[in-house]
């Protein structure tokens, strides 16, 4: 393991989810989020610095500043288009929701502005999709922006705000599924009665289609939500996949395969990982040795590795609490040519006092597949750790 970011300099970095590509296609410059501090959420005037490692150097350049940002998928942070642009969430009052994305060149600073936030983009750069990051944060504070009340916020399915897409060239915006329609043509409960909310939403490779998970707001006397995966097409048009589950990580394999984690909900009881059939609901657990536990799940480059990281209750140790300061996490190996599942990394984790500024690995392989990063607080600073593929035991 290597740490590649600066260490002891007062600041704190992280690149963010796990299903984004933090480097360029020289698997040289890896995107981070430098921020002076990591045992509180973010307020609506504390910034976060955007850049890149050099992992030549060690260096972090510093390319632009946001306050529309959080500790678990940053200020949506990538590239779009080439090398030399980056796309990333800000905030301003004059956009309609306070928040939208800018564009930048890295090599001149000529920056552009879209009208919206961006929740995903489509990997040829030409359309984005948006939510109400306002109603996230109220939701779950780690994934949303503060210092925006959300307007809605006392509609449980407002008609006028849901899933956006917006045409990055032109920054048109349209509503494409609004939470009453999403009501209407999904009308179990607890999603009939209570307040609904959108998060995790990706467009498969090729962009012609979205996974989201709809959510509702924990109703009185409930300690958690209830969870649907949906899929849609740039229309709007939407299928349910699965219903009342634990599915919030997934991966899309290509256009129609979706490796997910799910506990129940296809009609059996089995956790684990699964391959689902995007256009026909068909799936298949994995063979082998399948991780029983929740992980953040993502294919090599070539398809035959499956590599996660999981909670800290699901290390193999199983020998502490999680809340102790012993805690740890872990990187979990899955080689789909023989099913066999291997923990090469376990690291030391900060358990924070408030769930939402907690640091998950969101490990992430590099373009060629020759190693992989993560985030980590195991120094006691929020750091990013490459380790190579040989390291791994491929």
């Amino acid at each position: 393991m290597r740490i590649i970011t600066p260490q002891n300099d007062g600041y704190h970095y992280f690149f963010g989810y796990y299903d984004l590509q933090p480097l360029d296609s020289s698997g040289r410059m890896h995107l981070a989020h430098r921020v002076g501090f990591m045992d509180r959420l973010p307020e609506a005037g504390d910034a976060a610095e955007l850049g890149a490692i050099d992992l030549d150097s060690g260096e972090f350049v510093k390319y632009a500043e946001t306050t529309a940002w959080n500790f678990q998928q940053g200020a949506m942070l990538r590239r779009i288009f080439d090398d030399r642009h980056i796309i990333y969430n800000v905030r301003d009052d004059s956009f309609p929701s306070g928040f939208g994305a800018e564009i930048r060149d890295i090599a001149t600073g000529e920056t552009r502005r879209l009208p919206a936030p961006i929740a995903d983009l489509s990997r040829d750069g030409s359309h984005a999709l948006s939510v109400n990051f306002s109603r996230i944060f109220d939701f779950r504070p780690g994934y949303g922006y503060a210092g925006r009340p959300d307007p809605f916020r006392d509609v449980n399915a407002p008609e006028t705000d849901g899933v956006f897409l917006m045409d990055v060239a032109s920054g048109s915006v349209e509503l494409i599924a609004d939470y009453a329609r999403i009501r209407r043509e999904f009308p179990q409960p607890p999603y009939s009665d209570g307040k609904l909310m959108v998060n995790h939403i990706t467009f498969n490779p090729s962009g012609t289609k979205f996974l989201f998970l709809l959510r509702n707001f924990p109703l009185p006397g409930e300690n958690g939500w209830k969870t649907q995966l949906i899929v849609s097409d740039l229309e709007g048009n939407m299928r349910l996949i699965t219903d009342y589950c634990l599915n919030s990580h997934y991966y899309w394999k290509n256009d129609r395969e979706i490796l997910i984690f799910s506990s129940g909900g296809f009609g059996e009881k089995t956790n684990g990982l699964w391959l689902m059939d995007a256009e026909n609901g068909e799936k298949t657990l994995l063979s082998g040795d399948n991780p029983t536990f929740d992980i953040h799940c993502i294919y090599s480059p070539d398809g035959r590795y499956i590599i996660g990281d999981s909670y800290p209750s699901t290390s193999a140790a199983r020998d502490f609490s999680p809340k102790e300061a012993g805690a740890t996490r872990s990187l979990w190996l899955i080689d789909t040519a023989t099913g066999r599942m291997t923990e090469p990394v376990r690291v030391k984790t900060v358990i924070p006092s408030i769930i939402d500024i907690r640091c998950d690995l969101h490990v992430r392989w590099s373009p060629d597949g020759s190693f992989v990063t993560f985030d980590s607080t195991h120094t006691g600073q929020r750091t990013i750790v490459r380790v190579d593929a040989a390291e791994l035991g491929i």
